[in-house]
């Protein structure tokens, strides 16, 4: 029997969680500690935070926010947005993340998942994938859904997970937000 896991996704822009659709017309939802707490409560088996403009923004996470979400709950938090370096691996593991999420700088510098998956093991590493169909393709896209690689998403998928990523994050621009249901297949 196939165990089922709720894992609820914040995304955080500005110090707030927000919503979207396709990625765009983001609209504010509420503070991210106070959801992190509510999910927690509620029985979620994780959660998933993303500061989803770090990377576009060329700066790190917020850390502080991380920090107040870690102390908060008592389930196993992924963390994502501006990881570039095993530096900032370091960062958000010592904040209180149990692993760290990359997905822009995996794309700049394919290295970095095979390094922290050798210097923190798989399970900490996880690969996210921003993903959009483009004349019938799954293709890659990275600045928080902004711009297209051009490199083909499943393959990317694929060499992240020989490299080392023991988790993947798959995230269609395509569907996110319409409620319509997951994109079964991409998935």
């Amino acid at each position: 029997m196939i165990t089922k896991r709720i894992i609820p996704c914040l995304d955080v822009k500005n110090g707030r969680v927000v919503k979207g659709v396709n990625f765009a017309g983001l609209q504010d939802m509420a503070d991210p500690v106070e959801m992190a707490r509510y999910y927690n409560a509620s029985g979620a088996d994780e959660l998933v935070f993303y500061d989803i403009t770090a990377s576009v923004e060329g700066r790190g996470l917020f850390t502080d926010i991380l920090r107040e979400v870690a102390s908060q709950i008592f389930i196993p938090l992924t963390v994502g947005g501006g990881i570039n370096t095993l530096d900032d691996f370091d960062r958000v593991l010592k904040c209180g993340a149990d692993k760290v999420s990359v997905n822009s700088g995996a794309i700049r510098n394919p290295d970095i998942i095979p390094a922290a998956a050798q210097k923190y093991g798989n399970q900490c590493v996880v690969l996210s994938a921003d993903i959009k169909r483009v004349d019938g393709k799954f293709m890659l896209f990275t600045k928080g859904g902004r711009e297209n690689t051009g490199i083909d998403a499943l393959n990317w998928l694929e060499q992240g997970v020989k490299n080392g990523a023991g988790e993947l994050v798959v995230n269609s621009i395509d569907t996110d937000g319409v409620k319509n249901g997951f994109d079964l297949e991409l998935l």
